[in-house]
C-alpha cells in the first residue's frame, strides 16, 4: 500500500479573523451615521445693484454648492425689470444680468435670490436701485481738439 496524502489544514490566521469581524460589525458598529452637512451659499459681488431705466446691470454671483449645477430664481423684482442668469461651464457660479425697460418704476427694492442643490435651498436678499434714465439731450460730449495741425 502506498502513502495517501492528507490535505494539510491550517487554522485561520488571526488577521483574517479580525478582518471578518470588522466587516461584519460595520466598521465601528455604529448604526447612527450622520452625514456631514451640505454647504450651500450664494453671494453677490455687491449687495446693491443699480440699473437705470432702459439700462442693464451685470453682477457676478458666487454659488458654493455640492454639485456642479444649482437652481437659480429671483423673486420680488418690480414691473419693468427682467433678469437672466448664466452659470459658468464648470460650477454653478455665474453672471446675473438685470435689465430695466424704459417704464420701470424708479425706486429701491429688496428682491430675493434663491438657489437650490442636493435637496437644500438658501436665499439672499439684495438691494436693487432703479434710477431715472439720463436723457441723451442732457449729455454733452467732451470737447476734443483736432489732432491735425491747422492749415
Amino acid at each position: 500500500m502506498g502513502l495517501q496524502r492528507q490535505p494539510i489544514r491550517k487554522p485561520l490566521s488571526l488577521g483574517l479573523t479580525a478582518a471578518v469581524l470588522i466587516a461584519v460589525s460595520g466598521c465601528g458598529g455604529s448604526r447612527n451615521y450622520t452625514p456631514p452637512p451640505i454647504v450651500l451659499t450664494v453671494s453677490l459681488g455687491n449687495s446693491t445693484i443699480t440699473v437705470a431705466q432702459g439700462g442693464t446691470a451685470l453682477e457676478p454671483v458666487t454659488i458654493d454648492a455640492p454639485t456642479e449645477t444649482a437652481s437659480f430664481t429671483i423673486t420680488g423684482l418690480p414691473a419693468g425689470i427682467a433678469e437672466s442668469y448664466k452659470e459658468s461651464e464648470s460650477n454653478p457660479s455665474g453672471l446675473l444680468t438685470i435689465t430695466a425697460n424704459s417704464q420701470a418704476v424708479v425706486g429701491t427694492y429688496k428682491p430675493t435670490i434663491t438657489v437650490g442643490s442636493s435637496g437644500q435651498t438658501t436665499s439672499l436678499v439684495f438691494t436693487l436701485v432703479v434710477s431715472a434714465a439720463t436723457k441723451a439731450s442732457e449729455l454733452k460730449a467732451p470737447e476734443t481738439e483736432d489732432p491735425r495741425p491747422n492749415q
